[in-house]
């Protein structure tokens, strides 16, 4: 499975406990984890590479031993490869790319303009950093994907101080997919019943240090926003 961040202590293979139950998903355990990381899969762009994917996707699906899982994700699964490529993509950017609620970019939720953004995806960049993780593709920290890929590899307290500053964004994201019936909607619920709900954040103080310390990186965060990400 293709991942988006390399992380000096972890590897991008998840392992399964089948023997876990039928209990309801209790964030750290090794199920629940590596739901984010199919999950973080799936809301990739649905290119030639991902598509190739899906049968691993599933395969990995059905190893684990959660019935109401199983279903969800091997539904999703099952409707892509029931339309061409073409159609999928067409749907992938009719979902996340028209509205402000629904973008993957979650920081563009929350703030829209980059004077804003800016000291929020450093502050994303520096929290997978402190943990041991770097972005080995071009895309911004806030990238939902790679969120999720990160809480399902990062130890517990560094994936709360992650979600602690998009938890509100994720929320609005999905009640407003949800509520357009499109096939991403029950991903995303899954998503929120399987991440840690993170307290409250102490963000303004953090992002005003990051505006005042480090002006350069403030720039080529903008610079990589008009180069075509959101």
């Amino acid at each position: 499975m293709r991942g988006i961040l390399m992380g000096e202590e972890t590897t991008t293979t998840m392992t399964i406990d089948t023997n876990e139950g039928t209990h309801p998903m209790v964030y750290g355990t090794d199920k629940a984890r590596m739901v984010c990381k199919l999950i973080s899969y799936l809301l990739q762009y649905p290119d030639t590479e991902w598509r190739e994917g899906l049968p691993g996707v599933q395969e990995a699906i059905r190893s684990i031993s959660d019935e109401t899982v199983n279903q969800i994700l091997l539904m999703f699964v099952e409707e892509v490869q029931a339309v061409s490529s073409i159609e999928w993509q067409d749907s992938y950017v009719r979902t996340f790319d028209f509205d402000k609620k629904c973008n993957l970019y979650l920081t563009y939720a929350l703030h829209g303009d980059e004077r804003d953004r800016g000291p929020a995806l450093i502050e994303l960049k520096r929290r997978y950093e402190a943990a041991g993780f770097y972005m080995e593709v071009s895309e911004l920290p806030d990238y939902l994907p790679m969120v999720l890929e990160f809480v399902a590899e990062a130890p517990e307290e560094d994936a709360l101080g992650v979600l602690s500053s998009c938890h509100k964004a994720l929320v609005t994201m999905t009640e407003s997919i949800t509520g357009k019936n499109s096939p991403y909607g029950p991903l995303l619920s899954l998503m929120l019943q399987v991440i840690p709900e993170p307290p409250a954040p102490d963000i303004p103080e953090q992002l005003e240090a990051v505006n005042q310390q480090q002006p350069e990186e403030l720039m080529q965060i903008a610079a990589q926003m008009r180069r075509g990400n959101r």
